[in-house]
């Protein structure tokens, strides 16, 4: 087993793999290869569950947040989105600074969008205020962005990271059945691509006091499991989570039954950079050890 540190240190001495600034990671050549043929053996387990296959956007706006409680939740990961003013002084001030980089970001404007910090929001925005007859489930992958300081690490903790996500709307059995699919399934890829994993029960890392109480909850009630894949022999990293909403966003977004009651919903979430990782320390940076792919792409389309 290779040391997380020592895969990204060996694929970067070889150009496949570099930062453009902490946790904004760039590949090429073969560990791209690699990484598109786990984001194809994610989607090919997604399509197991629903052929209703969405692009979503790279931003969302900050209503739909606020909406979502997400102020209330996780505020300490957000990266909003700004623009330079269309003032034409302002713009003539920024080109002809002496540093012209330094005088756009005082010129910044007010953020009136985030980069999405998950997918599933942009999947209750679209739903909002609809009734639902029979279960509904999407899937999408897009870009989500987490700032997480000074935890920021290549590959295991990305400021921009790729999610593929798995949303089920519908009554509670439903959904839970879903979430239930999703655990047994994400366990059997990790055994294909011959990586040990364990199903923990775990809590979201709520911020704000009046929202911890909600991970005391999730935990009181197991609503929230990850699996935990292995960086080393007493360190993992949590590369798919399998959320329990119960009507939380049913609720907040209007999205009801056709009894009138709020609909329930899950999501299962994966991680693909973190698949990445735990790929490449368990079977080594170089190509002729990830012949275990091959067979998780034989599991993916026999399930």
């Amino acid at each position: 087993m290779w040391r997380p540190e020592a895969v990204v240190q060996t694929l970067a001495a070889r150009g496949e793999l570099w930062e453009a600034a902490p946790g904004l990671v760039g590949m090429r050549g073969e560990v791209l290869a690699l990484y598109r043929a786990l984001e194809q053996a994610l989607a090919r387990l997604s399509a197991t569950e629903t052929a209703d296959d969405w692009q979503v956007p790279p931003g969302i706006d900050l209503a739909t947040l606020a909406r979502a409680g997400y102020f209330a939740s996780f505020p300490q990961w957000l990266t909003a989105v700004a623009h330079l003013s269309e003032d034409s002084d302002v713009l003539e001030w920024i080109a002809t600074d002496p540093d012209p980089a330094a005088a756009a970001r005082r010129a910044l404007g007010t953020a009136d969008a985030a980069l999405a910090p998950a997918v599933c929001y942009h999947i209750y925005e679209r739903l909002a205020g609809r009734t639902i007859s029979h279960p509904a489930l999407v899937t999408a992958q897009g870009t989500c962005w987490r700032h997480e300081g000074t935890r920021l690490s290549a590959l295991e903790r990305n400021w921009a990271f790729t999610m593929r996500e798995i949303v089920c709307l519908g009554e509670r059995s439903h959904v839970e059945a879903f979430r239930q699919r999703g655990m047994r399934a994400a366990a059997a890829l990790a055994g294909a691509l011959g990586l040990d994993c364990r199903m923990v029960q775990a809590s979201d890392p709520f911020f704000a006091p009046t929202a911890r109480g909600k991970a005391v909850l999730q935990q009181l009630k197991a609503l929230k499991h990850e699996l935990i894949l292995p960086l080393g022999r007493s360190r993992g990293s949590a590369a798919a989570s399998f959320n329990n909403h119960e009507t939380f966003f049913g609720e907040a977004f209007a999205i009801r039954l056709a009894t009138g009651a709020p609909a329930a919903s899950a999501c299962v979430a994966f991680g693909v950079e973190r698949w990445l990782l735990a790929f490449l320390v368990a079977h080594g940076p170089d190509a002729a050890g990830w012949a275990a792919l091959n067979r998780a792409g034989a599991l993916a389309e026999a399930t």
